[in-house]
């Protein structure tokens, strides 16, 4: 069996939800330096049995797709939406994020972030239509209003009583969503599909502002979708669940709040 041959059949043996880099595909088809040999072989690949998307940098940085590195962004999405766990730039900050509808990958987050197993994560979403997918009901006025604020920075907690969702909600019976307005993270909610999107640290640490400050926090346990220093501060945060908007965190576009009256 030949080196290329090899390369193919680990990378097919990959399981969604997971990744190897590509010094690791080189060492397990026999020449652990071949690594750029690795790179170039799946950059001419087209067969869409062997999932290249699953192989990236040894630095943990998701690499370039297709052998484009404007493709990065794209990359990331299909692992996401596998229920692999990423470092990506939202619209606020850094995000530790995965796909919302797999289970073990959100419990695996609050692991990696010893986050308060009783606080539910900010969801984004691409769009309206997809707030049906967890099964959530708007009212007419609930409707008016998150049309006339979305897209922006602002999240909005909404009702969730479906059992199907504790492991979101966390007993809670609500949850927080945010429909982006940077055409970036949307193009990646696209492929991806919804996602929890908590700050990129550790509890009570300080928000990651560069993917080497991730790095600190969460080694090479996670992809890295690098999107320079970000140091704008979070979200504006209100709830929705009255059906009239009551501000729970004044934070990013909250002036849009201003503009309209919701009474």
């Amino acid at each position: 069996m030949s080196f290329k041959e090899k390369v193919f059949k680990i990378v097919k043996g990959i399981k969604p939800g997971k990744f190897l880099t590509y010094k690791e595909v080189a060492k397990k088809a026999g020449n652990k330096n071949a690594q750029r040999a690795v790179g170039q072989i799946l950059a001419k690949n087209r067969d869409s049995k062997i999932p290249c998307h699953r192989v990236i940098l040894s630095n943990n940085l998701v690499g370039g797709y297709f052998g484009k590195n404007n493709l990065a962004w794209k990359k990331a999405a299909m692992l996401l939406k596998e229920g692999a766990i990423g470092v990506i730039p939202t619209d606020t900050l850094y995000g530790i994020c995965t796909s919302c509808f797999s289970k073990k990958s959100v419990e695996k987050v609050y692991k990696l972030k010893k986050r308060d197993p009783k606080k539910p994560c900010i969801i984004l979403i691409s769009g309206l239509q997809d707030l049906e997918k967890f099964e959530i009901k708007l009212t007419k006025k609930q409707k008016e209003i998150l049309r006339k604020i979305w897209p922006a920075r602002i999240s909005v907690v909404l009702k969730c009583p479906s059992l199907k969702f504790s492991y979101l909600h966390r007993g809670s019976k609500t949850l927080a969503f945010r429909l982006p307005k940077k055409k970036f993270i949307l193009n990646i909610l696209e492929i991806s599909g919804p996602l929890i999107a908590p700050s990129a640290n550790l509890e009570t640490k300080p928000p990651a502002t560069t993917i080497y400050e991730a790095r600190k926090y969460f080694k090479d346990t996670v992809f890295y979708l690098d999107g320079g220093k970000i140091e704008e501060g979070p979200s504006t945060l209100i709830d929705l669940t009255k059906g009239k908007i009551e501000i729970l965190r004044k934070g990013a576009d909250f002036y849009i709040l201003k503009r309209f009256d919701f009474n």
